[in-house]
Formats: structure tokens, sequence, C-alpha cells
């Protein structure tokens, strides 16, 4: 008996401690609603980080970004202010890689910028976009600059002039439409399938029927039904030979399509494998201590159809060196270094005005 009585108080000691966490938690949120709903923000706080090289944006410029795409939050009640919407109107701003906003108990609403990373800048025919170094391309804004090598020349990107995204994403989602249009063509096909089968089936119904002789029919009747039948039977193999011929024909022109559709696929795997050398290329630039002083202007030339083909501006001399094709890349940039050690050093930088290095493992210059 002492033992239940003892069981049953440690049960009610449970539940009322429960009750009492209870009433602490719904009195904390009551207190915290309250709160929310009478302290007014008193002050709207942005911060961006960035790396010491590249600023694009700073505090001012991001705070009147927001401002221009949404309410102030200043003088609103903290129960009032949507933070995911801030968060998602400073990501909107294309430098923005991240947003975090979240407020203080005291009425503050911080938002936290971090600033993307670019590497390059493409400003090409109607294109003035940064670059990042895992593919990132988003327009240049007002405000600051950053100081990275400027890509020029015939190169003509995929992605529209205002577009703030990932490059390999708009490749991705054009070939998978593509694949939607060979599937509709591959559809197409299907009707033409079908009546051939029912065309197929039409002729073997004639090739199959047998004049029957009846019992009073003469020699002469049953030759002439039996000639006739005959007749019947060429005439349904060359309409069949015809119906057959233009079911083919129109296959065969989805089939076409389907081929040209499947060759603008591969254009655009082209384009993405371009893309990626680029990136790689600038990287290799960027990561080298000697060459991201070195080379100051990027001309591309191709791309797509046409082999991309680079060249850039150095920052010593007064020449252009051609890279040419993006194979070999690391190697170029190996020899060019040996070049710039054994040769131009003791020849002179002024002495030629183009430096090749087109072929393996040599430097052709004029």
């Amino acid at each position: 008996m002492k033992e239940w009585f003892r069981n049953a108080g440690r049960y009610v000691g449970y539940t009322l401690l429960w009750v009492l966490v209870a009433v602490v938690v719904v009195w904390g949120s009551m207190s915290a609603r309250a709160h929310r709903k009478a302290q007014l923000v008193t002050e709207l706080n942005i911060s961006v980080e960035h790396s010491s090289e590249h600023q694009l944006v700073d505090a001012p410029l991001m705070n009147d970004w927001l401002l221009s795409h949404t309410d102030s939050p200043v003088g609103r009640s903290l129960s009032e202010v949507n933070l995911a919407k801030l968060e998602h109107v400073a990501l909107q701003h294309g430098a923005v890689a991240e947003a975090n906003a979240y407020n203080t108990f005291s009425g503050e609403v911080v938002v936290n910028v971090v600033q993307h990373e670019p590497v390059a800048r493409l400003k090409v025919d109607g294109y003035d976009m940064y670059l990042t170094g895992d593919g990132y391309v988003f327009p240049a804004a007002d405000g600051y600059a950053a100081l990275v090598p400027v890509i020029t020349g015939s190169y003509r990107p995929i992605f529209k002039p205002d577009y703030a995204g990932y490059a390999t994403t708009v490749v991705r989602d054009s070939i998978a439409s593509l694949d939607s249009v060979i599937l509709a063509l591959e559809m197409q096909k299907l009707p033409h399938y079908e009546l051939r089968q029912e065309y197929r089936q039409d002729l073997r119904r004639v090739l199959n029927e047998r004049i029957r002789r009846t019992l009073f029919m003469s020699d002469y009747e049953y030759d002439k039904r039996n000639e006739e039948l005959k007749e019947r039977k060429t005439r349904a193999r060359k309409e069949n030979v015809a119906r057959n011929k233009t079911i083919d024909a129109a296959i065969a022109a989805l089939g076409v399509e389907q081929e040209r559709v499947g060759e603008q696929q591969k254009q655009l795997e082209v384009i993405d494998s371009d893309f990626a050398r680029l990136l790689y290329f600038v990287e290799k630039i960027r990561n080298d201590e000697f060459w991201s002083s070195e080379v100051v202007q990027i001309v591309l030339d191709g791309g797509g159809r046409k082999p991309m083909e680079i060249a850039f501006v150095p920052r010593s001399g007064r020449f252009m060196v051609d890279v040419g094709f993006t194979d070999r890349l690391d190697k170029k940039l190996s020899t060019l270094s040996r070049f710039y050690d054994d040769g131009l050093d003791n020849i002179g930088w002024s002495k030629y005005r183009h430096i090749s290095l087109r072929y393996d493992g040599q430097v052709v210059c004029r």
C-alpha cells in the first residue's frame, strides 16, 4: 500500500511539473506575441559581407535597394514586419548570394547580406555582367565596380543580358525543353504507325478473298470473277505501296526534325562546355599570383557552332597573347611562363605585337 502511494505521488508530481512547463511555455509565447505587437521597429540595420578585393554593394546601396522594392519596416510593429520578404527582396539584387533577416528584442531589424564574388566581367555587345567562379552570372548594377579581367570579343552567351543565375541552368532547361519537343515529335509518329497497320489489315482482307463457285455458276462467270478479284488484289497492293510511301515520308520528315532538334541539343552541350572551359581559364588566372595581375582583358571569339578561341591582353608589353582553342590550357600557360622568363626578359617586352600559343609546346611571335 505504501508502495502504491509512493508511485501515485511520483506520477502526480510529474504531471504537475509538465503542467507548470506548459503554463510557462504558453505564457512566454503570449508575452512574446504581445511584445512583438507593442514593440515598434526603431532601426533597419544592414551589413554586407564581401571580400576585401571586390565590393559591389555596401550597406547604403543595399538600404536603397530594399526601400525601393518594399516598405520601410521602421515605425511598424515587429509583428507586421515580413522578414522572409526582406530576404527575398535582398536576393533579387544580382550581386547578393545570401540574405538573412531577423529582429532583436529592442526593435532593431537586421539584414545580413553575403555578396557574390566575381572573377570576371563580361562586356560584349549588349551584355555587361559579372561571372563567379562557380558559374553564376548577374548584370552589373550601379554602384561599385570589381577589379576583375574584362571579357570582350564576338562571343555571345546563351543567357539573356538581364539574366541572374547559373549559366548551366539555362543550358539544362533548354536541353530539357528540346527533349519535350523530340518526345512530341515521336508522339506525332504514332498515328502514322496506326494508319499503316490499318492499311496492312485492309490489304490482308483483300488478299484473303476467294471466289466460291456455286452449283449453277458457269465456267465463264467463275473465270471472270477470279480475274476481277486478281485485278482488285493488284490494285490493292499498288495502293498499299503508295500509302506506305506517304507514311514513310511523313515519319521520315518527323525524324529529320528530331535530328535537327538533337543537333541543337549537341550545340547547347558544346556551349556549356565552352563556358566551363572559360571559367576554368579565368579561375586558373585568378588563383595564380602572377597571372592574376598580368591578365587585364580576355578576348573571346566563336563559341557554339564555331569552336571558342581565347586571347588576352597582358599588363606587361604591348602585345596580344593568342591562346587559341580551349584545349591544353595548363600547358599553354606553362609554356608562356617559360617564354616570359627565358625569352622576353632577354629580348625585350616591346619587340613583338602578337604571341601565339596555338602550336603544342611552341611560342610563335611576330
